[in-house]
């Protein structure tokens, strides 16, 4: 076990051992505008997770205009995870995600609620190059 704080506005929290690990490929964004005028993306991966099988799942941020340079924000995710017994586990989740200084990956934390009722944290980063995106469930 080991205790996490850092300047994200999530505050400080207890994790325990992951329970699980994944690995997303990038495989497409779009982009909008919402009602208040700014840039919306919307980032899909697709990949494994432990525990999950397949899981498709897209990222959506938004900024203004202004802000498209910016090393830090809200995120959101709502994705599914198609389980070896043929059935569906759907999540939604709320988190941040920063671009450490001179690094081409940005780092995620989100909180996931899942359809079963189950609550989950995952961190991760995805590299910038490679357009993956790996990380730890907890």
């Amino acid at each position: 076990m080991f205790v996490t704080s850092k300047a994200r506005g999530i505050g400080v929290f207890i994790i325990a051992d992951p329970i699980g690990e994944f690995s997303l490929r990038h495989i497409g964004n779009t982009y909008g505008t919402n009602s208040a005028g700014d840039m919306t993306s919307s980032v899909n991966f697709q990949g494994e997770a432990s525990g999950f099988g397949t899981v498709w799942g897209t990222l959506i941020s938004s900024n203004p205009l202004s802000e498209t340079n910016a090393t830090s924000g809200e995120v959101q995710w709502v994705g599914e995870a198609f389980l070896e017994d043929g059935s569906v586990l759907g999540g939604i989740g709320k988190g941040t995600w920063e671009k450490p200084e001179n690094e081409h990956r940005w780092n995620l934390v989100m909180n996931i609620d899942l359809s079963d009722g189950e609550k989950q944290r995952s961190e991760g980063s995805i590299d910038l190059e490679t357009l993956i995106f790996t990380g730890k469930i907890y």
